[in-house]
Order: structure tokens, then sequence, then C-alpha cells
């Protein structure tokens, strides 16, 4: 959906790759870009994401922002916790996973552990649950509808 937000191949991530010549060490790996695909969508892009937003998540909400005008609005940043996984096994049947790739914004700014942060952030008050109301959806919307 991210190649419908572009009207030029725009970059939104970078990953570091394990160097397997030198154990420990990683190296950068080519900007990724989304390349445009038509039709092109001109209108508004608001992405909602919250502390529970994570991996895939994350990795979408970063091509999505490089669409022209996108916001992310938020209660907080994300977990942080994109980039593949491997799986560890260890004794007595347990299992551990790791990620293998560091992910980065082109510009080298990290998204593990840092998240991917809001350009607005709402959080929702004790009011606005009481009375069953998404205030970070109505933030959305009215973001959508202002000029």
């Amino acid at each position: 959906m991210g190649q419908h937000l572009v009207e030029n191949a725009t970059d939104f991530v970078r990953f570091t790759i394990g160097d397997l010549s030198n154990p420990g060490a990683f190296r950068w790996g080519p900007n990724l870009a989304l390349q445009p695909q038509k039709p092109y969508y001109s209108g508004k892009v608001i992405i909602l994401i919250d502390e529970v937003s994570q991996s895939q998540a994350e990795y979408t909400a970063m091509a999505f922002r490089t669409a022209p005008g996108a916001k992310v609005i938020g209660s907080s940043t994300t977990a942080g916790a994109d980039g593949n996984v491997s799986p560890i096994p260890l004794p007595g049947g347990l299992g551990s996973m790791i990620s293998g790739i560091g992910v980065f914004y082109p510009d080298k700014r990290s998204t593990q552990r840092v998240g991917i942060i809001p350009d607005l952030e709402v959080k929702p008050t004790i009011a606005g649950i009481r009375a069953g109301r998404d205030e970070l959806l109505e933030a959305a919307i009215a973001e959508i509808h202002t000029k």
C-alpha cells in the first residue's frame, strides 16, 4: 500500500547485517525505498500507534510516514521491537529469540529499543475511558479535518 502514497522512489528504512567474515561486527545495508505505483493517493495519511505496536506495525509506520504530510499520532512511542527474529534453542526444551538485524531510518536513526516516535502524542484520559471514547481516534479524525 505504501507505493500508492509516494510520487517518487522514497527511502524509508535501512538495515545493518551481521558480517560473517568478522563475527560480532555489522555492516550497513542499502536504503530500501517505496517505488511509486498508480493510482497515487494524495489525501491525508494518519498513522495510529501506541506502546503495543511492534515489529511489522513499526516497519509499516516507517513506510507510511514517508507520504507527503503524513502524521503519526500515538499515546506513546511504539515498542521498539522491530527486525527479524532468530530462534535460539536452549537446554530443557526452552527457547529464546533475538533480532539478527538492526533497523534504522535512512538517516541512520535507530528504531530498535527506541520505537517510532509520534508527531502528535495523545494520551487517553480517565474521563474519556469512562465515556467510552477513543481520544486517539478522535484526534486523528480532527487532524484529517484540518486544512
